[in-house]
């Protein structure tokens, strides 16, 4: 388990990019003092029968703090994805903000993705949420695409990119560019 700890007016963004090597990502963020910010971001590609647990837990320890995870996966073949998330919001915590979202999209119709968030919310005056999908690539879409003379492949990279760019887009501009690279490879191969 990766334990981060942020600590007084921090502000971290804490990257992950997973392309089938890990069983399993474990990560505890404790924002232990005021001001403290994290944005947990995570880009999941997965193919054949690779499958990944990934659990984070983030416990707002202190006021003011702040916590964005979000979660974006393409599964592809029979990979299967399984996330839990927790935040939790201790007394003393107050004015803290926290999200928490998982979004992955099933590329085939043996691919599967489990999303489980949950939040433990011990203190007043606080803003929290969560949100979670789980689904495949909408056929409207596709065939609209087709119709305009895109290939069945072409068009399924191009729904695969608009779905993923938004996490991309959060990087750091140096893990912009691993994380470009490893969708580009992922559209050319497995898709």
């Amino acid at each position: 388990m990766e334990e981060i700890i942020v600590k007084q007016n921090q502000e971290l963004i804490f990257p992950v990019i997973w392309t089938g090597k890990e069983k399993e990502l474990l990560y505890s963020v404790r924002l232990s003092q005021r001001g403290a910010k994290i944005t947990f971001l995570a880009l999941l590609l997965g193919k054949n029968e690779e499958s990944l647990d990934i659990k984070t837990t983030v416990i707002h320890d202190a006021e003011d703090t702040k916590s964005e995870v979000i979660i974006k996966s393409a599964l592809n073949d029979y990979s299967y994805v399984n996330f839990e998330g927790l935040v939790k919001i201790n007394h003393g915590a107050k004015k803290t903000n926290a999200w928490l979202a998982a979004h992955m999209l099933l590329l085939s119709k043996t691919a599967r993705g489990r999303a489980i968030p949950s939040l433990e919310i011990i203190e007043n005056d606080i803003k929290a949420g969560h949100a979670t999908t789980v689904g495949r690539v909408n056929e409207l879409e596709m065939f609209y695409l087709t119709s305009r003379g895109l290939s069945e492949k072409s068009a399924k990279q191009l729904l695969v990119q608009g779905f993923l760019q938004s996490i991309v887009d959060r990087f750091p501009k140096k893990n912009q560019v691993i994380a470009a690279k490893q969708l580009q490879m992922y559209g050319q191969k497995y898709l």
